[in-house]
């Protein structure tokens, strides 16, 4: 794995959850909107590290183990979560500073099984405005084969000063 934008150490030792958002990859950049929850239980739980972020391209994978439902395959669910953090996260890079981004709708098809390894998702935008956002989430697994296919749309509210 290439550098995941944690080389530069600046913010770290100010930050509550600097050692959790470097784990994930979170670039230093969005740190500071990201002071009370860091990235989030979920995200922890699920494994998930970006390996990406930039405004027209923000990636991230996810391991296959640990993220099962019970006939020992990915977990729709699991899915649903990386491509909803992957568009989530590029909603915030958006608006950084001035809107918050929150979930409207997140619609997903699953298109083949996971099953072993890691999967990782990238997400590019479909529309980018002042009050909303739209992403597409591609998630493959290692052999380049489409898992599954997302699009999410976020409402992009105010910072309130």
């Amino acid at each position: 794995m290439s550098d995941n934008f944690t080389s530069r150490t600046t913010q770290s030792s100010a930050h509550s959850f600097a050692a959790q958002l470097a784990r994930h990859g979170i670039p230093e950049s969005m740190w500071p909107y990201l002071l009370h929850n860091g990235v989030g239980e979920l995200v922890e739980k699920l494994e998930i590290i970006f390996t990406g972020f930039e405004p027209q391209r923000v990636a991230a994978t996810m391991p296959v183990a640990g993220n099962t439902q019970v006939y020992g395959i990915l977990h729709g669910g699991a899915s649903a979560a990386l491509a909803e953090t992957l568009g989530s996260m590029a909603a915030a890079l958006h608006g950084a500073g001035r809107a918050n981004p929150v979930g409207v709708d997140l619609n997903i098809t699953h298109h083949k099984a996971g099953r072993t390894g890691l999967v990782t998702g990238v997400c590019t935008p479909v529309h980018l405005g002042r009050s909303s956002t739209c992403h597409e989430i591609v998630i493959s697994n290692e052999q380049g084969q489409r898992v599954a296919t997302a699009r999410i749309t976020n409402m992009l509210l105010p910072v309130e000063n």
